[in-house]
């Protein structure tokens, strides 16, 4: 048997929160317990990790050491005091645009692309400074430093501010390494914003010690180890096995991201025409390309409303209607931020279960487009790891995807594999596992490809384009 040392993950996601207590072996991973909560406002941080901590640990010992993952591009200013000033700027606010334009114009989108491996848009926090400065005056001129959303955590448990590379990276204010990883952001970067890089978060770096004694008096140790594990897709995809060249995790949460592992350097301008990201994986050893699909949670949401049991019972075969799955634009691929919601095909007899049924095609026929996409910038895939919350609450979901994607399927249904990631890597850095460390469980696909759907795969990616 493996000798077990239990860590902490922390994944603050989008909608929720979740705290895991994992034992790390020499070959497994396993999750023990999990508490969650609706992720709250920047200020109510603190609590609400009391309370998830002294949960998952009620009777079991101090953990080794604690990790935490975020959902990357969202952040809060920061007082003198080490204090946040108001609520998160959130990734999906869809308010800093213009700001992205204009910075696109001053220093060049290519150039910015090739520097950062990001493309500007709304949702980057470089354009969100830049609005913050312009929009927020008052907020802006408080502003002592700035913590992303794991980095808050991470500061609240040690007094120490530090990020991870993976969510740096997504700032457009980190540039992408030549060799080593850069341990601060980018001066000329932050500088057109009006910030300077002692005012952001240190990158990477030895794990830091819990300080914080209302954390001990929750059931911490004083001094365990606290490392920023990552963004929480990223830090998912490492806990599921995606490691090397070829792998791909399909990470489904809010938000769907698919990102391939690639063994050598891909060109970050032609990623970004693509609509995706070059990006370094959490190991720090390759580079990926990871898109998104921002709104593949938010397009099932009201077949949900009715109860899972609307995907219970639907018919056999591809079922011929095509759902164009996008609810503000479509960020990649062919970027169109006019693309809408729209159901091609659609005939007066075709009831809820063909329609409820279309929709979970029309969300993996997407995936397959990312997929091959990415296939032609950074190489074929070998294997997609699935995971996230939807394998086990959406076993329909999970099921279609298999038929539809024409790649090996492996499917991940451990609970809350960001936290058990976040554990692991604050494990694997603070010399308590051995690296890469375990992987999660996978198993096989719950069905196999379907050529069928090859002919549907063809018309929507026409259908799709002819808005683009």
């Amino acid at each position: 048997m493996d000798q077990e040392q239990c860590s902490l993950g922390i994944d603050l996601g989008t909608t929720n929160t979740k705290v895991a207590l994992v034992a790390v072996g020499a070959s497994r991973l396993d999750v023990r317990a999990v508490a969650s909560a609706p992720t709250p406002a920047p200020g109510a941080v603190k609590g609400v990790l009391l309370r998830l901590i002294r949960e998952v640990l009620a009777g079991s010992p101090p953990p080794g050491a604690i990790g935490i993952a975020s959902m990357a591009e969202t952040g809060v200013p920061l007082d003198r005091d080490g204090a946040p000033l108001g609520p998160w700027v959130r990734w999906n606010a869809h308010q800093a645009g213009a700001e992205a334009d204009v910075l696109a114009a001053r220093l060049g989108w290519a150039e910015l692309v090739a520097a950062t491996g990001v493309r500007p848009s709304a949702k980057v926090p470089l354009a969100m400074w830049a609005w913050l400065r312009a929009n927020r005056p008052d907020r802006w001129r408080a502003t002592a430093r700035w913590a992303g959303v794991a980095d808050l955590a991470a500061f609240l448990l040690t007094g120490r501010l530090t990020t991870d590379h993976t969510l740096a990276g997504r700032t457009m204010a980190y540039r992408l390494p030549e060799s080593t990883l850069p341990e601060t952001f980018d001066a000329e970067l932050l500088a057109e914003v009006g910030l300077r890089p002692e005012q952001l978060p240190y990158v990477g770096g030895p794990a830091a010690g819990v300080t914080d004694a209302d954390f001990v008096h929750c059931g911490l140790r004083a001094g365990t180890p606290v490392v920023v594990a990552g963004h929480d897709h990223a830090v998912g995809a490492y806990a599921c096995g995606v490691r090397e060249p070829g792998d791909v995790a399909d990470s489904l949460g809010t938000a769907e991201a698919v990102m391939t592992v690639v063994a050598g350097v891909p060109d970050p301008v032609a990623v970004g025409r693509a609509g995706m990201s070059t990006v370094v994986t959490v190991g720090g050893r390759y580079r990926a390309v990871l898109a998104g699909s921002s709104s593949a949670g938010a397009v099932l949401a009201p077949w949900l409303e009715r109860g899972t049991a609307v995907f219970d019972d639907l018919p056999a075969g591809p079922t011929g209607v095509l759902v164009l799955p996008y609810l503000q634009g479509r960020q990649t691929p062919a970027p169109d931020p006019a693309a809408g919601f729209r159901i091609v095909g659609r005939e007066p007899a075709h009831g809820p279960a063909v329609l409820a049924k279309a929709t979970l095609e029309g969300l993996c026929l997407h995936t397959r487009w990312m997929l091959a996409e990415q296939a032609r910038l950074a190489g074929p895939a070998t294997t997609v790891y699935l995971f996230g919350g939807a394998v086990a609450a959406n076993p329909a979901w999970t099921r279609i995807k298999a038929q539809v994607l024409p790649t090996p399927l492996r499917t991940v249904p451990a609970v809350e594999p960001v936290a058990a990631g976040a554990a692991l890597l604050a494990a694997v850095r603070s010399g308590h596992a051995t690296p890469p460390g375990p992987a999660l469980a996978a198993g096989t696909a719950p069905a196999a490809p379907d050529t069928r759907y090859d002919d549907m795969y063809a018309r929507f990616v026409a259908a799709a384009r002819e808005r683009s």
